[in-house]
């Protein structure tokens, strides 16, 4: 039985991080960089720099004013965060190509979409500094997820069409010996992306065993079971209660309180369509 680790690194032959934004990290890591330099090379993609142009001028940021240029937005989001915007937003087309048949493409996204908008919210709520962040890691939450339906395709049907007493998570280690979450974490090793990112995605269903950053895990662990529940609150058929899977231990770790969440659900209720309307061009 393949491991984890053993599956990722399969799965990453095929699954790599874009190539824009490789080259953009590697710009970035020089202090003496322009705005300039960095807008012409955003510039060369010009379905990324209609995508972040989208987003600028959308609520997702609610700037008082028309943001007509790369470089303006440059200026106005920052580096950093930008930085974050184009990987979530790029990172989509990595994994184009699986078959309707096997997942809904529409479906998977939109959750993760979801859990984005939602812990960026929650981020804001608690004062975090990084919510561009939260939100990439809720892109990537569930990424794990597609290694194991390429890799792994008679397992994964069994775990996602077999009736089961088990918690979704619960399922999975029982028939592939871990988590899609602990698969996730281990090509996000892979992608050599942040320990805190990598250790909320593994994390994601018992935040108490966070080592790197607890705060974020809770709230990444709030944020996947909102979405959950508003996907479950579309389907007129008995499911899981996920609000009610939220460990007590991450409200507080996080300092979030109810009405945080009722104002982000509300919100990613209203955004998530314009953010797949932005990416819907790169989901197929």
């Amino acid at each position: 039985m393949s491991t984890a680790a053993q599956l990722a690194k399969k799965a990453s032959r095929l699954f790599t991080l874009p190539d824009i934004y490789l080259r953009l990290q590697k710009l970035l890591n020089n202090e003496n960089v322009t705005v300039d330099q960095i807008a012409e090379l955003i510039a060369m993609d010009t379905g990324l720099s209609a995508r972040l142009l989208k987003i600028a001028n959308s609520s997702f940021y609610n700037f008082p004013a028309q943001i007509g240029t790369i470089s303006r937005a440059i200026t106005l989001i920052g580096h950093k965060e930008l930085t974050n915007l184009v990987l979530a937003t790029s990172v989509v087309s990595s994994f184009k190509g699986i078959p309707p048949d096997v997942i809904d493409m529409d479906s998977f996204w939109r959750h993760n979409v979801d859990t984005g908008l939602v812990a960026r919210h929650l981020g804001k709520a608690t004062n975090l500094k990084d919510t561009e962040g939260l939100f990439v890691i809720g892109m990537l939450h569930n990424v794990g997820k597609l290694v194991v339906l390429n890799k792994k395709p008679e397992e994964a049907a069994a775990i996602l069409l077999e009736e089961s007493d088990l918690l979704p998570w619960q399922r999975e280690q029982e028939v592939l010996g871990f988590t899609f979450a602990e698969c996730g974490a281990e090509l996000l090793k892979i992608w050599s992306l942040p320990d805190s990112v990598i250790d909320a995605v593994e994390h994601q269903h018992d935040p108490q065993s966070a080592t790197v950053d607890p705060v974020i895990t809770s709230i990444l662990h709030i944020a996947t079971l909102a979405a959950s529940w508003m996907e479950q609150e579309t389907k007129d058929e008995p499911s899981i209660d996920y609000l009610q899977l939220i460990n007590p231990s991450a409200w507080e770790t996080a300092g979030i309180e109810l009405s945080d969440m009722d104002e982000a659900i509300e919100h990613s209720q209203v955004e998530a369509w314009n953010m797949l309307g932005v990416l819907s061009s790169t989901i197929y």
